[in-house]
């Protein structure tokens, strides 16, 4: 995400998180071929040591009994789906028995330029937001999809889904690990769907990644989301360990 202070209106800032942030869509072979895509979820885009990746809730997969090659990302400006030629799910370290919840798939290289034409987009996990940056930030803005609005057309292949920015102010951590913002002003009717949504910290003026949405509390207004910097730990673990491999 460009840090400079050029202007970017509501529009604009919207149309390039639509390259960022994705409905998940699951491919099955138990469904017919009028029936063969379906899910609920969001995903998102990460650029990191120059490789790219999509990350999502491992939840969203296991609740739809969905396994990792079943993901499916879509652009909407070209008949592209992004490829994957790697997945690792990552649990809390510090707290074996806390499942941070957190699946990183890498995007196979070779579709980089071809992805980037078609309008996808990337934030830099490189430049996230630290924890302890969070309480200077003024605002938080979560970008996802909930399954409010969210259909398919069987007959055309075609996916409507509709993009939500929430906005939240941190709060209290509910759930140990993982960091707590309550939802202020308009927000879905439901949250589910939401689970997989990219969060951004306003602090200082300077919007960075944040963290990754995992956990909603509907009746108080709040979504848990695993910190940017544990996210960027395991992103750098996941590249070391491929530099091992070779």
């Amino acid at each position: 995400m460009q840090e400079s202070e050029e202007f970017m209106s509501s529009t604009e800032f919207v149309g390039m998180m639509l390259g960022q942030v994705h409905p998940v869509i699951l491919s099955s072979e138990h469904h017919d071929e009028h029936f063969s895509h379906h899910g609920v979820g969001t995903a998102f885009v990460l650029e990191y040591a120059g490789e790219l990746f999509v990350l999502t809730a491992q939840h969203v997969l296991n609740n739809q009994g969905a396994a990792h090659n079943e993901l499916r990302i879509l652009l909407r400006n070209a008949p592209l789906s992004i490829l994957f030629d790697q997945h690792a799910v990552f649990r809390d370290e510090s707290d074996p028995d806390l499942d941070s919840d957190l699946v990183i798939l890498r995007v196979v290289k070779s579709q980089h330029a071809a992805l980037f034409a078609a309008g996808l987009a990337s934030l830099d996990a490189a430049r996230c937001a630290e924890t302890e940056d969070f309480g200077r930030a003024d605002l938080f803005h979560v970008f996802g999809y909930p399954d409010e609005g969210r259909g398919y057309d069987y007959d055309n292949r075609v996916l409507d889904a509709q993009l939500h920015w929430l906005r939240g102010q941190l709060v209290a951590p509910g759930t140990p690990g993982l960091s707590t913002i309550k939802i202020v002003g308009d927000r879905p009717e439901d949250f589910r769907g939401m689970s997989g949504s990219v969060v951004i910290a306003d602090a200082d003026d300077v919007w960075r990644f944040a963290g990754m949405v995992t956990l909603a509390s509907e009746k108080n207004d709040l979504l848990n989301f695993i910190p940017a910097g544990k996210i960027a730990y395991y992103l750098n673990k996941m590249v070391l360990t491929e530099m091992v491999a070779r």
